[in-house]
């Protein structure tokens, strides 16, 4: 069964089994619990279970043959029309659930914490509501999940091109960082480099959106994260960044 497709499924609000039972569906046709069951090695009550509630989320179809359920899942293109149907919607109501959010205690910094890597990857959604700003990042020296880092590569960052959203990221000498500066060099991010040995980041810092600053830890062993929304907090962050910037590119041209 293709991981890829079961990921995407994930990333859609399908669990892990709930994944597996719809494609197994899709490529068995219309089929008994019995036989999905079988071609998942799910238990045929659970299946039962998984199948009511992909039915519940339209993603499968149910009827009767010889007094026997039979099962079919929805065409993809058709779950897309309605994955697609539900995200506009959320998106013309977005407005309406973020003042709900800013309503109370606005002064106060709010803190989302993030785990898992699906939850990971929703956090750089964040990012691209940085239209208006550039993201200021500070990349560490920390070894990076291969699963996130293809996410990064081939998702993120076409993603963030597209809605033309510029980086400027300050890096730690490491092997992974300038392999991420030959990847992502031409994709509206300029970097700057740090050669020195106290100038250690185990961890990934986004200053981005106005009034957010993210901390990221990568690595399969801790895949975790937190949102603070702060403008306080982002503008102490984004001044120290400007600073090591500013300084770092004055004292490179001295050298020159």
């Amino acid at each position: 069964m293709d991981s890829n497709l079961i990921s995407t499924l994930q990333s859609y609000g399908f669990s892990d089994k709930e994944a597996k039972v719809y494609l197994i569906t899709l490529e068995l046709g219309s089929s008994p619990a019995s036989t999905i069951a079988r071609n998942t090695a799910i238990k045929r009550v659970t299946v039962y279970t998984i199948l009511k509630d992909l039915k519940a989320k339209w993603a499968i179809t149910e009827a009767s043959k010889d007094w026997v359920a039979i099962f079919s899942a929805i065409s993809p293109s058709v779950l897309m029309s309605s994955l697609e149907s539900k995200y506009e919607d959320f998106k013309s109501k977005l407005p309406d659930f973020l003042a709900i959010a800013e309503k109370y205690d606005n002064n106060k910094p709010k803190v989302q914490f993030f785990e898992w890597i699906e939850w990971v990857k929703k956090m750089y959604n964040e990012l691209l509501w940085s239209k208006n700003h550039i993201i200021r990042s500070f990349l560490g020296t920390h070894e990076v999940s291969q699963s996130l880092k293809d996410y990064l590569n081939k998702s993120f960052v076409p993603l963030r091109v597209s809605h033309k959203i510029k980086a400027k990221v300050i890096l730690c000498q490491s092997p992974d960082n300038k392999e991420y500066h030959q990847t992502n060099k031409k994709n509206l991010i300029e970097s700057l480099f740090i050669d020195h040995d106290i100038f250690h980041l185990p961890c990934w810092i986004d200053i981005h959106s106005g009034n957010k600053v993210s901390f990221l830890m990568f690595s399969d062993q801790e895949m975790s994260g937190l949102i603070v929304t702060s403008s306080k907090l982002h503008d102490t962050l984004a001044s120290v960044f400007d600073f090591i910037w500013e300084t770092n590119k004055k004292n490179a041209k001295k050298r020159k």
